[in-house]
């Protein structure tokens, strides 16, 4: 999409991931939120529902791009039930790409998840995870952000404009604890992180037509053969970060009997992706 400032449309800009990316964009772009309630940061906001398509439909006008972020996961989800999340998380998605179809928006970056593709208990074939690897979502959630990247590809094949699903992993705050901060190895990943792959999502080329892309923190697991973890995991871990057995044996952390990770690489060549905010042990 070249270094150009883009006029942006921000859904989602007052949770944990938006917050987090406003500051990679404001002083490069021209953003404008769309939420239920302004964010307070500053920027212009459209306050209104995702569920309004006609609200949406009009947001999206004069737009280059639009990042969307907003969806029910976690205790949200658990506390509002299952319809409110999958009329946020697809229908809500849906009104987005068709506001953006409509205004002529070439570039839609949609926040999925890891879960869109499934967890546990579905073993998989080999390590690390990626992008080829087709599984099922094991929960509603999950299904939900499937859906949701069903009509990505739905808008990109058929209304022709170019969408970028990102999938993070389970997404540690800054502030998160060492046992949070330990999901990284595996499936976790810091949410500046997280917040990095979308800044550059929003400005990859134009030519990329529709794509899934993990994104995870960096884990050494990546270089090791799955079954010498599997056989000797604390072993393995404390070659890559000395002094962790005292930890596990402690308790302080816990290495769970099924354990996945993910590769970075598609990231790393689509968008220039660098994980900056990987595990390290504490001081």
């Amino acid at each position: 999409m070249g270094t150009k400032p883009l006029r942006i449309l921000l859904t989602g800009g007052s949770g944990l991931v938006g917050s987090t990316l406003v500051p990679l964009l404001r002083d490069r772009h021209d953003v404008t939120h769309l939420d239920l309630t302004d964010p307070g940061d500053g920027l212009p906001c459209i306050e209104g529902d995702l569920c309004d398509p006609d609200l949406v439909r009009e947001a999206c006008q004069g737009r280059d791009a639009i990042i969307h972020v907003a969806g029910i996961h976690g205790a949200a989800w658990q506390a509002v039930g299952d319809d409110a999340l999958f009329q946020l998380n697809v229908v809500g998605t849906r009104n987005v790409l068709e506001g953006a179809a409509a205004a002529g928006v070439p570039r839609v970056v949609f926040t999925s998840s890891i879960h869109a593709t499934g967890r546990y208990p579905t073993p998989v074939p080999y390590f690390p995870i990626d992008e080829d690897l087709s599984r099922e979502p094991m929960d509603v959630y999950g299904l939900s952000k499937k859906l949701g990247e069903n009509l990505c590809m739905y808008a990109s094949q058929v209304q022709g404009t170019s969408v970028i699903c990102l999938r993070p992993g389970w997404i540690a705050p800054v502030d998160a604890p060492l046992d949070r901060q330990f999901t990284k190895v595996f499936f976790g990943v810091d949410v500046r992180d997280v917040a990095q792959a979308h800044a550059l999502a929003v400005e990859a080329p134009a030519d990329l037509r529709f794509e899934a892309i993990l994104v995870t923190a960096e884990s050494p697991l990546c270089g090791v053969d799955a079954l010498t973890y599997f056989a000797n995991p604390v072993g393995t871990l404390e070659r890559f970060y000395p002094g962790i057995r005292d930890l596990l044996d402690a308790g302080t952390l816990t290495i769970h009997a099924q354990q996945e990770w993910h590769s970075t690489l598609k990231a790393r060549r689509l968008l220039g992706y660098d994980p900056q905010h990987n595990f390290t042990m504490p001081d």
